[in-house]
């Protein structure tokens, strides 16, 4: 090859390389934009998620008052990167709105998915099935012919769902717990503490679980020395929370009643077992807290200012780890 053949194809090969960089420059004509290469569209731009706070709900709109005071306290807790486009607490029976009201506000405000929180004590049969069931995401035709009964609607949402764990996780439940027993202790050599929780049979060893650590760390942090819990559901019998009541009384001079319920302290179910003890037994029947030295706490788990943060936290957890994916 000649030095002229050669001069002749660099100036070939020049001309290829300025037109294929002219071919492949952005044409505001032709729609076409850069390279993702030199910029990449920020995924995280493109996502709203939303926060579905959900709570069992109760007849009683006192007992649901604090629950719904929830939303605004978790946007303050979520602060400026607050990544949810809409924050909802919604009710799974008894109370507005409802769990299918909260999903459709979802959508209807954009979001791309859902965080769903349970704000739930502890695992049960709720949180397995119930709320699952609610959201679309288990089926049961049984289960679903009984929550309509119940006056819920089942959704069937387009949207990705996400659902985070109980309230128990964490220190949070005996972080509380030890606060409202301090609230009420006078003389912790004297004194026991007995909490009463719902409880779930079908979760049971999970309660007893918690109930353990629970009654634990508060005997730890206040110098109480003897510790017992107790399942009673809301509403219910109060009679099952006697044994643990009496046999405390037989240790210490006196018994600090605490309730690891949501809303609601033990004060007025204890009050309530007081006044109304002769209508339920036969005539005679002594009263077995009539001469005990019982206080029973006024207030539950809520407010309290921690719920909204682990509540914030629990949620921005899930987002993360749902962006990692």
């Amino acid at each position: 090859m000649t030095k002229k053949h050669r001069e002749i194809l660099v100036i070939v090969a020049a001309l290829v390389i300025v037109g294929w960089v002219i071919a492949n420059l952005p044409n505001e004509h032709d729609g076409r934009a850069e390279s993702p290469r030199s910029n990449p569209v920020d995924q995280s731009a493109l996502d709203a998620p939303g926060l579905l706070i959900v709570a069992h709900g109760a007849p009683n709109p006192e007992w649901n008052s604090p629950v719904l005071s929830l939303e605004g306290q978790v946007i303050r807790a979520l602060g400026e990167d607050n990544p949810f486009r809409k924050v909802r607490v919604c009710m799974m029976e008894f109370a507005s709105p409802t769990v299918a009201d909260g999903i459709r506000e979802m959508e209807e405000a954009g979001c791309t998915r859902i965080v769903v929180v349970p704000l739930l004590i502890a695992p049960s049969s709720h949180s397995f099935w119930d709320i699952p069931t609610l959201l679309g995401l288990y089926s049961d035709e049984e289960l679903e012919t009984e929550l309509r009964k119940e006056g819920a609607s089942i959704v069937r949402s387009r949207l990705p769902i996400t659902l985070t764990p109980t309230l128990d996780k964490g220190d949070l439940i005996p972080e509380i717990m030890v606060d409202r027993v301090k609230t009420l202790s006078k003389d912790p050599g004297n004194e026991a503490v007995v909490i009463l929780a719902h409880g779930d049979t079908s979760t049971k060893s999970l309660w007893c679980k918690l109930m353990k650590k629970t009654v634990t760390y508060v005997c730890g942090e206040t110098g109480i020395t003897y510790g017992d819990w107790a399942f009673v559901h809301i509403g219910q019998s109060y009679e099952r929370a006697l044994g643990a009541i009496v046999e405390a009384a037989k240790h210490r001079k006196r018994v600090i009643l605490v309730g690891c319920y949501l809303s609601i302290g033990v004060a007025e179910m204890h009050r309530r077992f007081m006044e109304t003890f002769p209508e339920k037994t036969v005539p005679g029947t002594e009263n077995p807290l009539e001469d005990l030295d019982i206080i029973a706490a006024e207030q539950g788990l809520l407010p309290d200012p921690r719920i909204p943060e682990w509540i914030a936290d629990t949620a921005k957890k899930a987002v993360l780890r749902r962006g990692t994916d």
